[in-house]
């Protein structure tokens, strides 16, 4: 009987120090995401501010160089540009991402038809069976992704 109090003892004593860190962990991820919420909030209306004071610096700028109304419309058709620009690069990223995730579940149902296959193999075949399954083991093997086209 004693041993096994010393044991359960022993394991609440392990289980206790296991959650403790786990509590650690988790209270350090949290701490830090807050940390960097709030430096990101204040650098982000710094930025916002800073981006604003350009604008107004660019419109008197203009404003000096050809009046008013010309460089505001000047202005306000440069962003126009940038936005249809950026709007732009979004679709076609767009585009390709879901042109990627098609292909990846083309290759992932063909997968599983072949897993099905084997499957079937497996029980008419037990050695035809193996073959089948280093050649799955094979291809279904994580492979090392290139990311060069990002």
């Amino acid at each position: 009987m004693r041993s096994t109090n010393g044991m359960l003892s022993l394991g609440a004593i392990l289980l206790q120090n296991l959650v403790s860190r786990v509590t650690d962990r988790v209270d350090e991820t949290v701490d830090a995401a807050k940390r960097n919420a709030i430096a990101g909030l204040i650098v982000g209306a710094l930025v916002a501010t800073a981006y604003g004071l350009a604008i107004v610096a660019t419109a008197i700028w203009l404003s000096e160089h050809y009046g008013a109304v010309p460089a505001l419309f000047s202005l306000a058709g440069g962003f126009l540009l940038l936005a249809l620009i950026v709007l732009a690069v979004v679709a076609i990223r767009n585009k390709r991402e879901r042109e990627l995730r098609r292909i990846r579940r083309d290759q992932l149902a063909a997968r599983r038809d072949m897993m099905a296959a084997a499957a079937a193999v497996a029980t008419k075949r037990p050695f035809a069976a193996t073959g089948v399954a280093l050649a799955l083991g094979f291809l279904l093997a994580p492979k090392r992704s290139r990311r060069d086209d990002d």
